[in-house]
């Protein structure tokens, strides 16, 4: 659990790095084709020539939920912390739960499956 926890927020500051430079490569190698499709629309719906730079101020990452069935794992976590979106401004609060999944026959690594806004409980993706 600790051991993916940390993995987890690398994950996180790697999509934030990959949203902000528009990388679809990136983008696609680490998110499931839904949750790509998802991210790939709000890229199309950014401000033309609008540069974003998020800067993670402060990350904490906690496994709240494991779920295995015959197809694929399934794995909840809950970031909490902060992070600056724009050069100078003050950093917002960022509580949400990211699905991450992983197909039982290993023919594909952790990808991200669904990012919610922390509500309490939770019921993977």
């Amino acid at each position: 659990s600790e051991g993916f926890a940390r993995t987890a927020k690398m994950i996180f500051i790697r999509l934030q790095a990959a949203n902000d430079a528009g990388d679809l490569d990136d983008l696609r190698a680490f998110t499931t084709p839904e949750m790509f499709a998802e991210i790939s629309m709000d890229l199309k719906d950014r401000a033309a020539g609008h540069k974003q730079l998020t800067e993670v101020v402060a990350i904490e990452s906690e496994v709240l939920d494991v779920t295995d069935d015959a197809t694929r794992q399934v794995v909840s976590v809950r970031f909490r912390g902060q992070v600056r979106e724009e050069a100078g401004a003050a950093p917002v609060a960022v509580d949400e739960v990211w699905h991450l999944s992983k197909p039982a026959d290993g023919s594909r690594s952790w990808a991200i499956a669904g990012i919610e806004q922390w509500q309490g409980a939770v019921s993977p993706r």
